[in-house]
């Protein structure tokens, strides 16, 4: 890994949800405002976005829950100020999994390479009941991204030089991972294999889950191969943040 990478945190909007939806079986009653992360990869010789937020707001309350979205939380905005890109200029897009705030826009992005677990894409089609609700299928079909742009993979898999995807199944079969070789360390862009800072620092899994054993083994793959985590919906960090992530090694109490 040595190309070395700049990491920016995109703020999508926000969610207000039961904390016990991020943190199992605790925090029951206890309610908060959570960010959504997309990050763009840049400084490496490609436009790389990880996860695509949110596609419609009404859609959101509608279906989810409240929610909330300022102007430059759009996609195309908070691309915009965040590197300075246009849909256009994204070369590759990263799905860290296929729900609704993590794929809202991947019809945006025409001259990207999406690159999704196998296990994922498959997963997706056919979600188990309790996740039925945050798959929108139209939000990645063949209407929203062009069948040969989706690139699949099986495992871990250097995506380009300095960027690398492994699987952390758990909250969803097919989850993935980011690996990012920045000026600081090897950052992971976690998705939600840890939500919340909370979640790896305390061994506690996410709330909403397909198998609570496998994350467990995840949270210990992304503490094994990173110096530095961008949890997906961890509301420390700061729109457009692109340096100083929290280092994993707080993770004291594991």
């Amino acid at each position: 890994m040595k190309t070395k990478w700049k990491a920016t945190a995109l703020k999508m909007g926000e969610l207000y949800v039961e904390k016990s939806s991020l943190t199992y079986q605790k925090d029951i009653g206890e309610h908060l405002w959570i960010p959504m992360w997309a990050t763009a990869l840049s400084e490496g010789g490609y436009n790389v976005l990880i996860d695509t937020g949110i596609h419609d707001l009404k859609w959101v309350e509608d279906n989810i829950g409240p929610c909330r979205q300022q102007f430059d939380e759009t996609i195309v905005e908070a691309l915009k100020r965040g590197v300075g890109w246009s849909p256009e200029d994204v070369d590759i897009v990263i799905n860290t999994h296929l729900h609704y705030d993590h794929s809202g826009n991947n019809k945006v992005f025409k001259n990207a390479r999406f690159v999704v677990q196998k296990k994922e894409w498959e997963a997706a089609q056919n979600p188990i009941p309790c996740q039925d609700s945050i798959y929108f299928k139209e939000l990645f079909d063949a209407k929203a991204v062009n069948y040969f742009n989706l690139s699949f993979v099986d495992g871990e898999e250097e995506i380009v030089p300095g960027i690398k995807v492994f699987l952390t199944p758990g909250h969803s079969e097919g989850h993935q991972s980011v690996l990012v070789n920045t000026e600081e360390g090897i950052l992971c862009v976690a998705g939600d294999v840890s939500n919340l800072l909370e979640n790896i620092y305390e061994n506690v899994p996410a709330g909403i889950l397909t198998c609570t054993k496998e994350i467990y083994g995840s949270m210990e793959e992304v503490r094994k191969r990173a110096e530095f985590i961008l949890p997906g919906h961890e509301y420390l960090i700061k729109k457009y943040q692109s340096s100083n992530f929290p280092s994993i090694k707080k993770s004291a109490n594991v």
